[in-house]
């Protein structure tokens, strides 16, 4: 069985296979971020948009990852283990050059690709989507009016009804009952006074 495997060279198509899988998901997912982007080009609401494209980035730039690093680790596996069938086996001619070629290629050529494909660079569009989004909230949070001071009168008027509302139930017996003196009244009419501004 294990002479059938060596003779039919399984492991070394094996490793052709998977790096043909690395970058055929490589590849598709570099298209799927480009069609991404385009669709996110008619998008009116920036915060929408900006989230949407950084949640989509870093997902697709895991899948890009891992469609090299586990083709890679696989392809040098299954070099090790060719590697190791062939000692076992005492094979005569001993174990191709091609697996050593295709053993290193695999991985060399998806390391390659990954940079051919990189869409990182786009990151710039991504910050210029943040920025967007970032100088229209500014702009919002500008428009909104700063409070307006109250009127002196109007504010003497609401702590004097405070103020009697607390002296008629530190009258009923309450746990105000011991704040009757005037400094203590006047301490209150203070806090009142900055609660309010």
């Amino acid at each position: 069985m294990l002479e059938n495997i060596m003779h039919l060279q399984v492991l070394l198509y094996c490793m052709a296979v998977l790096g043909a899988i690395g970058a055929i998901v490589m590849l598709a997912t570099h298209l799927t971020y480009r069609r991404i982007l385009r669709k996110n080009n008619g998008v009116k609401n920036l915060k929408e948009k900006w989230l949407n494209l950084w949640k989509t980035r870093d997902r697709l730039l895991r899948r890009m990852n891992l469609m090299v690093w586990i083709p890679s680790l696989l392809s040098t596996a299954l070099l090790g283990l060719s590697l190791f069938l062939a000692t076992f086996l005492k094979l005569e001619e001993g174990l191709p050059l091609r697996y050593l070629y295709l053993g290193t290629a695999v991985p060399v050529c998806l390391l390659l690709l990954r940079q051919a494909l990189d869409f990182t660079y786009r990151e710039e569009l991504i910050m210029n989507s943040l920025a967007d989004y970032v100088e229209q909230a500014r702009t919002w949070v500008e428009e909104i009016p700063e409070p307006k001071k109250m009127d002196p009168v109007l504010q003497e008027e609401v702590v004097e009804k405070i103020t009697n509302s607390i002296r008629q139930t530190a009258a009923t017996g309450s746990h105000f009952s011991k704040m009757l003196s005037q400094e203590e009244e006047e301490i209150m009419r203070e806090i009142i006074r900055e609660f309010m501004q």
